[in-house]
């Protein structure tokens, strides 16, 4: 669930800014973050599921959004204030398929 989710243009949208080698299959990963390459040896289960929730929290300045925050920027539009970008069981999911990649 969390593989598609990642992949999802409009949920995750992990693609637009991460490569992620084990997504062949998926075209046009994006060069904006690092590759995902290796991230569950990099981070811990715990850091990672920060980053997912609230990455300015790990990386000040990062255009990376905070997908399970309910408070979101000045120009967020009227109907996604207040609102997560994903739920938390699709944090959880993400998460579990970053703890996959390994290599």
């Amino acid at each position: 669930a969390g593989r598609k989710v990642f992949a999802n243009r409009k949920l995750g949208n992990c693609l637009a800014c991460h490569a992620n080698s084990e997504m062949t299959d998926q075209s046009f990963h994006g060069n904006i973050g690092p590759s995902l390459d290796g991230v569950a040896r990099r981070y811990d289960t715990a850091h990672l599921r920060g980053i997912l929730t609230n990455s300015k929290m790990t990386f000040p300045g990062t255009i990376m959004p905070s997908f399970y925050r309910f408070k979101n920027g000045a120009r967020t539009m009227k109907k996604f204030q207040g609102k997560s970008i994903l739920t938390a069981q699709q944090v959880e999911d993400v998460l579990a398929y970053l703890k996959t990649l390994k290599q």
